[in-house]
């Protein structure tokens, strides 16, 4: 997380400049005085209001049936038992609040805030304390108030190296496409890997992935090929809760995919707890752990000695670095120990 933050430091700089200039300013009144206004347009001219640049009638209709079918679902859900829960996750950190629902609006309006995040690259639905009111001023103040993002930006020294961590696939997605959309598209790619049902919606419905966090792990999955387990892991996720936690998930998944793309093999993936696992055709059992640093204490030495993880060979991914105490008792237990491999 604390890298995710320092990446959006230039962003927080760059708003605070922009609104403070009095164009902005006389933007945000504008459109703080215009909100029926805007709503009643929606529902008057629907195509000429979707997404500022008119999609159609018939993307309007799509979304709208998604949203209607999933309010239903959740509503037929919520009278039958709860999924299977899984053991081992943490809860999220007291204090810490659920992110908002992105996808209760058919008609995208979210556009000028993707479009506010391309510019600055960053994500859109972050939920930086500071960054976060500031990108919501800037959308109202775009959307609503005509406000030229293009001209605010470009007033802006904005440095050419700001890292997103999210690769570029799911960049463009989150960046074009409005969460509905997003949801509608990362439900068709559960579907040609297997999963669907009450395990699809649940991972959907769970807030504390966010329409960028769900792409990313769905498309990581997706570019792993056919592979089985999916469902597992995806059942896991529908039940995670905590930003820490879920971008641990994404990372560890993403890490078992440049596995998989790099050197292939792995035929199945599990879980344990919180750490995501590939087993090859041959055996071997590959597990994925986005932590900083690995260092030798009495988890590590009670991870690595899981009955569960027997194998003739294994291997344990590590995003940052690794103690050299690490990796000589993770490799007297049996491990190969690879460090260094955050994307």
């Amino acid at each position: 997380m604390l890298g995710v933050r320092v990446d959006e430091l230039q962003a927080i700089e760059a708003l605070q400049e922009v609104q403070r200039s009095r164009a902005f300013q006389d933007s945000l009144v504008r459109a703080a005085s215009e909100p029926v206004q805007l709503v009643q347009g929606a529902v008057t001219n629907p195509i000429g209001t979707v997404e500022n640049v008119g999609q159609g009638l018939g993307s309007v209709l799509g979304r709208a049936r998604f949203l209607a079918r999933s309010g239903a679902q959740s509503v037929a859900d919520s009278t039958r038992s709860a999924s299977p829960a899984v053991s081992g996750l943490p809860a999220a950190p007291d204090g810490e609040a659920i992110p908002s629902a992105f996808t209760n609006d058919p008609f995208g309006y979210n556009r000028a805030r993707r479009d506010w995040a391309r510019q600055l690259g960053i994500d859109p639905y972050t939920s930086n304390p500071v960054l976060r009111p500031l990108l919501d001023n800037a959308s109202a103040a775009s959307f609503a108030g005509s406000f030229a993002i293009s001209t605010a930006i470009g007033s802006v020294s904005m440095g050419a190296n700001l890292v997103v961590t999210l690769d570029t696939d799911v960049r463009e997605a989150v960046w074009n496409w409005p969460p509905i959309d997003l949801a509608r598209e990362n439900e068709t790619r559960l579907r040609a890997m297997g999963v669907s049902g009450r395990t699809t919606r649940d991972f959907l419905r769970n807030r504390w992935f966010t329409p960028s966090l769900q792409t990313a792990l769905v498309i990581n999955l997706t570019k792993m090929g056919k592979v089985s387990g999916v469902q597992s892991v995806i059942h896991v996720a529908s039940q995670m809760e905590g930003e820490a936690n879920v971008r641990f998930f994404v990372e560890s998944v993403r890490m078992l995919r440049d596995f998989q793309v790099n050197e292939g093999g792995l035929a199945k993936l599990r879980t344990s707890g919180m750490v995501p696992l590939g087993i090859a055709e041959d055996g071997q059992l590959v597990a994925a752990a986005a932590i900083d640093y690995a260092y030798w204490d009495k988890t590590a030495a009670e991870f690595a000695h899981r009955k569960e993880f027997k194998a003739k060979r294994r291997t344990v991914l590590v995003a940052g670095a690794a103690s050299e105490r690490a990796r000589q008792n993770f490799e007297k237990a049996g491990w190969q120990l690879r460090s260094g491999l955050r994307g």
